[in-house]
């Protein structure tokens, strides 16, 4: 049962929901890390990259709730829609059957990393995919699968990374009050900063709600800094973004469980620090920071972290740790389970 139930009970019942993960994900140090880079200080782990042997990372929370809304409503065929060889789109290729849903994936070309390949022929392999010329047609290639689907006497859904409604960001929501148990619990310290990549903004913007409404529950006293790591362009990922996301998710957590007080506004929730000097020539282009980040980890036995994405958020990680620093938590967004054959 997601951590989510065991905090706010009023919300069984009323919250789409199905166990997809092997949650709660693990919290480790990881001095290896920094002896690579000849680094001191306190850096701790949060591994959502373990959240599922069939594919973990971040969008194993979101899809247990959006798959579950889309079964619940008769969906039988639901689409990704992103670039070519997302996360996204690879995640919901192979967790979508499994709930009984037809994988598709609506895909505009980006610039691919040989890991991004490998992703998208897994795709190719096991979803129907849509390729259109440019992004901006997403909503004309959405209309199209559906008015398909309806055709074919079957209802399809086309799973957006930029819009949601706030429930399908609860699943983020519990991954904070997850990492705030944990500390209470002493299998971590309280960090000082918890630094994970940013692009749509909903993890950030789900974990920033979830780690303030432990400070509102008791649940912790800690106030740490929220670092998002800009990876994508603006205005996606910018800090008005996270905040509002969070206002709106905590907003529906007060209606649903019928307590006002569970709908913090902006003074109660935890402060967010929006970095901007990791972005380099853009979203699928890596830099030289985080490529450098990427092999350290993977010298101390870390293979985590992707050019694309998470290794930019690592390479300021890296910059900002020091003897003088408070713990550090890196929120481990990529899966690192291996992608199936």
């Amino acid at each position: 049962m997601s951590v989510l139930f065991d905090v706010l009970p009023k919300l069984r019942g009323r919250v789409a929901w199905i166990a997809l993960g092997a949650l709660p994900t693990r919290v480790e140090q990881a001095p290896r890390v920094l002896a690579e880079v000849e680094r001191s200080g306190e850096l701790w782990l949060k591994r959502d990259d373990l959240s599922s042997p069939i594919y973990g990372g971040n969008k194993l929370r979101l899809l247990e709730h959006l798959l579950a809304e889309a079964s619940q409503n008769g969906v039988q065929q639901v689409y990704s829609s992103g670039a070519i060889g997302s996360n996204f789109a690879i995640a919901t290729a192979l967790h979508a059957p499994r709930v009984g849903l037809v994988p598709g994936a609506i895909c505009f070309p980006e610039p691919l990393t040989p890991e991004g390949e490998r992703s998208h022929r897994v795709v190719v392999a096991r979803a129907r995919v849509v390729q259109i010329p440019h992004w901006s047609l997403l909503p004309i290639a959405a209309e199209r699968v559906r008015r398909r689907a309806a055709r074919e006497g079957k209802r399809a859904q086309v799973l957006s990374q930029v819009t949601y409604n706030p429930e399908s960001l609860l699943g983020y929501v519990a991954a904070g009050l997850e990492l705030a148990q944990q500390v209470a619990r002493q299998e971590c310290p309280s960090p000082a900063r918890v630094v994970l990549p940013i692009g749509s903004a909903a993890t950030s913007a789900g974990i920033l709600a979830g780690l303030s409404l432990a400070k509102k529950l008791g649940i912790w006293r800690a106030t740490p800094t929220l670092c998002p790591v800009r990876i994508a362009a603006w205005p996606l990922s910018r800090k008005a973004r996270v905040l509002s996301l969070a206002e709106k998710v905590l907003s529906s957590v007060a209606t649903l469980c019928g307590e006002a007080a569970l709908g913090l506004g902006p003074r109660e929730l935890l402060p967010v620090s929006l970095v901007t000097d990791q972005l380099g020539a853009g979203y699928p282009h890596p830099t030289p920071a985080g490529m450098s980040a990427r092999a350290a980890f993977a010298r101390a036995g870390y293979g985590i972290l992707d050019d694309t994405y998470s290794a930019k958020a690592a390479a300021h990680l890296l910059k900002v740790v020091g003897p003088d620093t408070r713990p550090l938590l890196f929120w481990c967004s990529k899966s690192s389970a291996p992608l199936p054959v």
